[in-house]
């Protein structure tokens, strides 16, 4: 069920992103297609589809299981929450890379994705999917040692001083 979620959540990724194109020429932008690239160039939509789908999708391998225990429901929700605002930032940090090739905005792309990862890791964590990730000789749980690295790329791209 993990890897059905995995390959749903994976392939809306790929078919949304070329969506996003404004001006893309080499596609056929008629009707339909047209209406949902204008529809998700909006990021309040994008925040909604983007929710409803990672919702849909974690849903019920993740919370039907735990619903006779609604203190690990909240949990588990505050946990897709969070994967939620972390896949909407990255969405909206690579796009922003695409149309601005800036490297700072590349470096707190790749962070948000990082993010991403690490928010993905504390879900299956708390659903109990999956245990602890620890690093065997330093007893430092991966997720910890992924947000120390998310934030060095945050702090890279906040201080990076480009030229021009």
């Amino acid at each position: 069920m993990f890897y059905f979620c995995t390959n749903r959540l994976l392939s809306y990724f790929f078919l949304t992103t070329p969506l996003l194109k404004k001006n893309d020429k080499s596609s056929k932008n008629n009707g339909l297609y047209k209406h949902i690239q204008n529809f998700l160039n909006k990021k309040a939509n994008l925040l909604l589809v983007l929710s409803i789908v990672l919702t849909s999708v974690i849903f019920y391998p993740l919370i039907i299981p735990h619903l006779s225990h609604p203190a690990m429901t909240i949990h588990i929700s505050i946990h897709i929450l969070s994967l939620d605002m972390a896949l909407f930032l990255t969405v909206i940090s690579i796009l922003s890379f695409k149309k601005t090739k800036s490297k700072k905005v590349l470096l707190t792309s790749l962070s948000f994705s990082v993010l991403l990862i690490v928010e993905f890791l504390y879900l299956l964590q708390s659903s109990n999917v999956l245990g602890d990730f620890q690093i065997p000789f330093i007893d430092v749980e991966i997720p910890h040692m992924l947000l120390l690295f998310m934030l060095l790329l945050f702090a890279a791209g906040v201080i990076k001083v480009e030229r021009r």
